[in-house]
């Protein structure tokens, strides 16, 4: 037994913003960011909140009041809240009149979040019942717009899943890497600060070579996935995953051109524009893969 998406949904804020803004305040170049990058542009919020953002996303579930019933798990993945109380699950409870009986809990796993609330609704879901998995960020409240390295990676959105019981096994995997240094907002830093030539070495390495030995773990061969579903942090590691793992880019999706950096929203995001677009059919073998913060990695075998 296992857990499968039955709908997802996701929103964007309307603001637009393109690579060409950060060359009229920063020592950049449109050039300079898509080729190391691949992102040409990413969206952020203007008169909306985090609230705003995960209500749209919810909202854009079309939920029948069956479905609502039915809901009896919330969890919110993020690492940009910008209160500690109440939790962000349980105002989705309020705003959307889940019933009470409700496990309602945020998690902060950066970049990993999404996938790690799969992995944990999967342990906690029962037959006939149904779980929300909200991924959602609002970083650019927290960037620091003097830092060209990181402040054009990052962009704001939400995505959401209804997720119920399969019959169809799901497999998860985990790891950390205790490191407060490298990527950290809060902890010795006001601002959002990454080393990102150490983050991605780490995923390029630790993250490539644990997707290989979760496959064989569970006894499937890589030439059985149909899509390799990424955090989608940088095209480059996603082309040299893909490389190591001698997958061609057409099985590593990406909308990171887009989008940018979502973090926990990420996942969610590429596989409803996916899904939007026709392009997942049922019984499709993913893999999604988160990593991040922490430093964390997630991954977790479904079938769509």
């Amino acid at each position: 037994m296992g857990i499968r998406i039955r709908k997802i949904s996701s929103y964007l804020p309307k603001k637009v913003v393109d690579n060409f803004y950060f060359e009229k305040i920063l020592d950049t170049s449109d050039d300079w960011i898509s080729s190391r990058t691949g992102i040409r542009q990413r969206h952020f919020v203007e008169d909306e909140g985090m609230m705003d953002l995960i209500k749209k996303a919810i909202g854009k579930l079309d939920l029948s009041q069956d479905e609502i019933t039915r809901v009896k798990t919330i969890v919110v993945a993020t690492c940009t809240a910008f209160h500690a109380i109440p939790n962000l699950a349980s105002q989705v409870q309020g705003e959307f009149n889940f019933g009470e009986d409700i496990y309602s809990l945020d998690i902060n796993m950066g970049c990993s979040g999404f996938v790690a609330g799969l992995k944990l609704i999967e342990g906690m879901l029962k037959d006939g019942e149904y779980a929300l998995l909200i991924g959602a960020e609002v970083f650019s409240k927290v960037l620091d717009f003097e830092d060209r390295s990181t402040v054009v990676l990052f962009g704001d959105g939400a995505g959401a899943v209804l997720l119920e019981r399969s019959e169809k096994d799901s497999f998860f995997s985990s790891g950390t890497r205790g490191n407060k240094k490298v990527l950290n907002y809060g902890h010795d830093s006001d601002r959002l600060y990454m080393e990102g030539r150490e983050v991605y070495k780490f995923a390029v390495s630790t993250v490539e070579k644990s997707i290989a030995k979760f496959l064989r773990e569970i006894d499937i061969e890589i030439e059985d996935i149909d899509y390799f579903i990424s955090h989608q942090a940088n095209i480059r590691m996603l082309e040299s995953m893909a490389k190591g793992l001698g997958v061609s880019m057409d099985r590593f999706p990406a909308n990171i051109d887009k989008v940018g950096n979502t973090s926990s929203a990420s996942i969610p995001i590429l596989l409803d524009d996916m899904n939007r677009e026709g392009g997942l059919k049922p019984g499709d073998r993913i893999l999604m893969t988160g990593f991040g913060a922490g430093l964390t990695w997630v991954l977790a075998y479904m079938e769509w």
